[in-house]
């Protein structure tokens, strides 16, 4: 099973994808969360094997938040999904070891597709594990 944070501001959005990543199979949603400092401690709780960020949070910054991914939780994929995916943006997120980036206003079904791609890997590879 393929663990999923989602860090995002927007309700609405969170609803989506909530609902999108519901019917990916092999993929849970064990968290969420609008700000920095519960994304912190859903990390803690949870190590998810991907996480969701929103660059700009309700309290604090996506940018912190990925931060300390890189620097606590290595091996989470972090996926960013913003609405300000200006070139400079882009690069200081490929710098902290971002592994996508989506631009909110195209990215949904990429990255709805993406998961779901993501999801069926992390199967395979476990019923190969097995054999």
């Amino acid at each position: 099973m393929m663990t999923i944070l989602l860090v995002e501001d927007s309700r609405i959005l969170r609803d989506r994808l909530r609902s999108c990543i519901g019917e990916i199979p092999n993929a849970l949603l064990v968290a969420e969360t609008d700000n920095e400092e519960g994304a912190r401690g859903h990390l803690e709780r949870h190590r998810p094997d991907v996480a969701i960020i929103d660059l700009r949070l309700n309290g604090g910054s996506g940018l912190s938040v990925i931060e300390h991914i890189k620097a606590v939780y290595a091996a989470t994929t972090m996926i960013v999904l913003t609405n300000y995916a200006q070139e400079e943006y882009q690069a200081k997120c490929k710098a902290l070891g971002v592994h996508y980036f989506f631009d909110k206003a195209k990215g949904n079904a990429a990255i709805t597709n993406l998961l779901a791609d993501m999801s069926k890997s992390k199967a395979d590879e476990a019923s190969h594990s097995l054999n």
